[in-house]
């Protein structure tokens, strides 16, 4: 497996926050983080304000990728684009088939986590529309389990 998934198995486990919209709604939010597959992927069931979303993490020739199952009625998909000691960010890949302009879609997702820390849990992501406007969610998560 690559550094990278060997790094998100530290978010392994359940988490309650909220999720902060750039318009200023807060809703709660709920995430469990699990291996799976014989330890060859990472799925997250997340409950964001009732509507659950799975998110798929697996290593792809080597980089960690992940496919999002959204709320939206999609499925977008990333690539690791950076990644240093507490943060793993992604990049939409348009081979999912999603186009900018005509569809709406989660297209950015970072995840911060520091290990000396390791009860927190913070996530940074974009929503692009079909206007192509840009919406931010932040994510503030407290590890229970």
């Amino acid at each position: 497996t690559s550094d990278a998934f060997k790094q998100l198995q530290g978010i392994i486990g359940k988490w309650k926050g909220k999720l902060t919209k750039d318009n200023d709604v807060v809703v709660s939010i709920e995430s469990e983080f699990s291996l799976t597959s014989n330890g060859s992927a990472i799925v997250e069931r997340s409950v964001e304000d009732g509507t659950e979303m799975f998110t798929i993490y697996h290593d792809k020739n080597g980089q960690l990728t992940a496919t999002h199952y959204c709320a939206l009625g999609n499925a977008p998909s990333f690539t690791l684009s950076k990644k240093d000691k507490y943060n793993l960010s992604f990049a939409f890949d348009p081979l999912c088939g999603l186009k900018v302009g005509k569809d709406k879609f989660l297209n950015s997702l970072v995840w911060n986590y520091d290990p000396k820390k390791p009860n927190k849990l913070q996530s940074y992501s974009k929503i692009i529309d079909t206007d192509k406007s840009i919406g931010a969610n932040t994510k503030k998560l407290t590890r229970v389990k």
